[in-house]
């Protein structure tokens, strides 16, 4: 039988079922084959993301790795995402895949194909299990800032990635144990896990894969983010009744809507850009075990094959040249890399962005925030004692409001960020037992100080 279909068959037949018959999947005998012009796209398409690929994750492993201002525990988890994305581009993009397709077939051989897919499932899970890590360590940082430093450690960070690592190992080698297989796939160019045998053990392996290494990291990442955006609204109107009695400036509210529209839009692109790049692979795995398998095409299956290998070229983009300090790194160390990394300057109004994470450089990574927040938000150290810069402003408005009621109140030394010497330089409004103009004015002019000094 498999004599006379290869004899029907066209020369250059792009299936390998004329000399592969024992590993490629029977479902694939019953499209025609694939012109070879689409191959040649999908070799070229290949070409540039893995060539990209690998070179946009060295330059970030590079720069993370040998500056010191970005060594930190959060950004250990950046540095294990380009790792996952450079290998998953070197082996899974090209060569491999690339020589493959411009031959028109899988041209390495059964244990090629099982190895393939084998690397595929590795770094795919290590990548998407790290995003949501991330994402956790994000969320952290912003709605927990007190707290960060001591829970999000170097020791954190790496048990994150051990952990990310014995998952995405562990369920790349259930195939191996007879649950799930490695099958070339679409195009017969590239292997993947097989989604479209029905058995009982196969399909407790792919519905396995949707819900614990698709499902669960998007809901991970989609509630670490609604959490964020949440914690910045709820500041955003904290900072805004704030501002309203202290007659602040206008242009400060409208600086915290701008920033808090941007968060958001950040967030809206982390969340779009992993289901763009997943969710095709786990819509084709159950539309073949659960639904009309006619449906999963060569041409339909290899949409899922270009959006995930192309999230190893974009991921370096998103998660690092975002980041205000990795594009002043990249700038100085390869001025003429891209023009685009020139860091922005920074607007006018920062105290409320400071304020906002309530903590010092040395407590929360600053690249955490800043990629989370955008350049505007970068922490820098803004205070020598550790005081919370809106427990400042709330000890200046209770000495006016003590005035205005005409009730004495002594308000406790309190330190002004930025003062020279060892010790910050205590500012005090001493008991009054009368309100005056004198004194309304010098309150004024103490608060006015204190503004300025939390803005520079």
């Amino acid at each position: 039988m498999v004599v006379g279909v290869t004899e029907l068959a066209p020369l250059n037949t792009t299936h390998l079922y004329d000399t592969y018959d024992y590993f490629v999947h029977p479902h694939w005998k019953q499209f025609d084959p694939v012109p070879d012009t689409w191959h040649y796209f999908i070799g070229l398409f290949f070409t540039v993301v893995g060539i990209s690929g690998v070179v946009g994750n060295i330059v970030v492993i590079s720069v993370f790795t040998s500056t010191k201002t970005l060594k930190s525990p959060s950004n250990m988890l950046i540095v294990n995402l380009a790792l996952s994305d450079l290998t998953f581009s070197a082996v899974n993009g090209f060569p491999l895949l690339t020589v493959s397709a411009f031959n028109t077939k899988w041209v390495f051989g059964d244990v090629a194909c099982q190895f393939y897919g084998f690397i595929g499932g590795i770094f795919g899970l290590m990548s998407i299990n790290t995003l949501a890590m991330i994402s956790i360590d994000r969320c952290i940082c912003i709605t927990r800032p007190l707290q960060a430093a001591r829970i999000m450690t170097r020791k954190t960070a790496f048990i994150m990635i051990v952990v990310v690592w014995v998952w995405a190992v562990g369920w790349s080698l259930l195939p191996f144990f007879g649950l799930g297989a490695y099958i070339p796939e679409g195009f017969q160019t590239s292997c993947t896990f097989d989604y479209l045998t029905k058995s009982l053990s196969n399909r407790i392996y792919i519905v396995g894969m949707y819900v614990f290494a698709f499902a669960l990291p998007l809901l991970l990442i989609v509630g670490s983010y609604v959490m964020i955006i949440g914690a910045i609204r709820k500041h955003a109107r904290e900072m805004a009744a704030m501002a309203d009695k202290l007659n602040a400036e206008e242009a400060e509210k409208q600086e915290k809507t701008k920033a808090e529209i941007k968060i958001t839009k950040i967030a809206m692109t982390l969340i779009s850009l992993f289901i763009l790049s997943w969710s095709p692979y786990a819509t084709i795995a159950l539309m073949a075990q659960f639904g009309d398998p006619s449906f999963v095409t060569p041409l339909m299956s290899e949409l899922p094959v270009m959006l995930a290998k192309a999230s190893a070229m974009h991921n370096p983009i998103v998660y690092a040249l975002s980041h205000p300090k990795f594009r002043a790194a990249l700038n100085e160390k390869a001025p003429c890399f891209l023009n685009c990394c020139r860091p922005k300057p920074k607007p006018p109004v920062e105290a409320t962005s400071k304020a906002q994470v309530g903590r010092t450089a040395s407590e929360c990574s600053a690249s955490t925030v800043a990629s989370s927040y955008g350049p505007g938000y970068e922490m820098q150290p803004t205070m020598n004692q550790g005081v919370n810069s809106g427990e400042l402003v709330k000890e200046l408005v209770g000495a006016i409001v003590s005035m205005a009621n005409n009730q004495p109140k002594t308000v406790q030394p309190v330190y002004i960020p930025g003062a020279a010497g060892p010790a910050a330089t205590p500012v005090a409004v001493p008991a009054t037992p009368a309100p005056n103009a004198e004194q309304v004015q010098t309150t004024a002019a103490v608060i006015e100080k204190a503004s300025k000094e939390l803005k520079a």
